[in-house]
């Protein structure tokens, strides 16, 4: 099952009291983040929560300030599979629009319309025949395979870094505004270990020491290694991993010369494993008996799996015109995905929708912040299957450089990390179940050996079953008659059947 919402929250708050008034907005931000997913009968349960960051400017002398406020939220979403055994449930979340209206200085209102996507995966259970049951009864088999689902790992790392800023930067005095973003993970694994690698990015918005409203910004790569242990997977293919940062503080440290030169981060990171497991069975696909005439129902069962992720990485060139012209690089950049879609094409995938880009920098009047918004419209080069179901995609814009134009306007190449989901599905028919036997006609009871002339489309189970006979009693009584696929040699003339 896949489905997927708009859910309007609606957060009324107030400032703090430490914090000072608001003489103007500058730009509102949401990070929503799922704490839980649980089906309870025909209904999945979403839990989460959203933390909104408002940067404003104060009616104290003009100061750039930063508060965060948190807002729980839930939705229920209607299942409508049935007969389904264990399902799991997948849900991803993300902000599409955030608006802010304020009531007073102190007190607003924040509206964030969150995306919420839900996937179940469940196997519905299938009656089949017993092969090895039945004396004197034979059966034509064949192997198949899907794709389960396994229950999810979910762990959660906690990390305490210092970087120290380079010689070139400026030293912290109070700290506006910062976060910090884990980056796509990479894979690998040591028996049913799985070591997760990652980069926190942070961010840093600061006013510089012994300043009047100096702004600095500056960024900072931490590598962070992550191991689940114990999985029940033990290849890179069986699973998929989402990194999400869930709790953060960042503070200014002093260095060995007394000045407030180290960034300290301390965050939490969320890990959720999902893994899938090849499944094998043999299953009948004909059937007959030596005693009876067998009437059978058969079934055709899909067969779902999911191709291994792709992870691709693409660039996008843009070039955004602020309505005031910027006086130095931008203090941040942000970027946002939204009505996002995957389309399988001719040696690939195309992965369209729109994304808006805020921009937060210094004017010759304020700090300012600037929306700007675009398409995309990427083809990826993959290897796909035949027989596609659906694809899905994620974008994750990891990297970007900015380039300051002469005429005021903005150069951006955004790295975006796209992973991509190939979703198949086979058929197979199978006998379900046998409804009906009745006792073999006297002629086929009765008869010692048959000379049969076979035709060219007869195989030894075809044989076999015409006469209600054991095949490997056929293959024995004529070792020269059939290939290695039990089908007729050429100029087989006579097949010898022996009761």
């Amino acid at each position: 099952m896949h489905t997927n919402v708009d859910k309007e929250i609606e957060l009324e708050s107030s400032l703090p009291d430490y914090c000072p008034d608001i003489a103007r907005l500058i730009r509102v931000d949401c990070t929503p983040v799922i704490e839980s997913a649980d089906i309870n009968g025909d209904k999945c349960i979403i839990s989460g929560n959203v933390v909104c960051n408002m940067i404003y400017e104060t009616d104290y002398k003009n100061k750039i300030k930063s508060a965060d406020f948190v807002r729980e939220f839930s939705h229920n979403f209607d299942l409508h599979i049935q007969n389904c055994a264990d399902p799991i449930p997948e849900v991803a979340v993300k902000c599409i629009h955030i608006s802010c209206k304020m009531l007073s200085p102190r007190k607003f209102i924040i509206k964030p319309r969150l995306q919420l996507q839900l996937d179940v995966f469940a196997n519905s259970p299938v009656k089949t025949v017993d092969t090895a049951s039945g004396d004197n009864t034979f059966y034509k088999t064949k192997e198949i395979s899907y794709e389960n689902k396994l229950k999810p790992y979910v762990d959660v790392f906690t990390f305490e870094e210092e970087v120290p800023l380079l010689q070139s930067e400026k030293t912290i005095g109070e700290i506006v505004y910062g976060n910090i973003y884990l980056q796509p993970p990479q894979i690998t694994f040591s028996g049913n270990d799985a070591i997760i690698k990652s980069n926190a990015t942070v961010k840093l918005l600061y006013e510089e020491e012994g300043s009047e409203n100096e702004l600095v910004s500056t960024t900072k790569i931490i590598p962070v290694n992550m191991t689940l242990s114990n999985l029940e997977v033990d290849d890179s293919d069986k699973i998929s991993v989402t990194l999400t940062v869930t709790e953060k503080k960042l503070t200014s440290e002093l260095d060995a010369y007394g000045e407030n030169r180290i960034v300290k981060a301390k965050f939490a990171a969320k890990v959720r494993a999902d893994m899938s497991e090849k499944v094998y069975e043999t299953v009948a696909t004909d059937m007959f008996s030596g005693y009876y005439v067998n009437q059978t129902e058969s079934v055709t069962i899909s067969l779902p799996a999911q191709i291994t992720e792709y992870d691709r990485t693409f660039p996008i060139d843009t070039t955004v015109t602020p309505e005031r012209s910027l006086l130095c690089p931008p203090f941040d950049i942000d970027i946002t995905i939204s009505d996002l879609k995957a389309e399988p094409a001719q040696g690939g995938v195309i992965v369209s929708g729109s994304y808006n880009i805020s921009v937060l920098g210094r004017t010759a009047e304020n700090l300012e912040s600037f929306d700007f918004t675009g398409e995309l419209n990427e083809f990826i080069p993959v290897e796909l299957p035949d027989n596609i179901t659906s694809v899905e995609a994620e974008l994750f814009p990891f990297d970007y450089s900015v380039t300051m134009m002469s005429n005021g306007d903005i150069a951006l190449r955004i790295i975006f990390n796209a992973k991509l989901k190939i979703y198949t599905e086979g058929k197979a028919t199978i006998i379900s179940e046998i409804i009906n036997q009745e006792p073999l006609p006297k002629e086929r009871e009765t008869f010692s050996v048959i000379y049969y002339f076979p035709s060219s489309k007869d195989t030894l189970w075809s044989i076999a079953k015409r006469y209600y006979v054991n095949p490997h009693a056929i293959a024995d009584a004529n070792p020269e008659v059939f290939d290695e696929n039990e089908r007729i040699k050429d100029g087989t003339r006579m097949v010898l059947i022996k009761k």
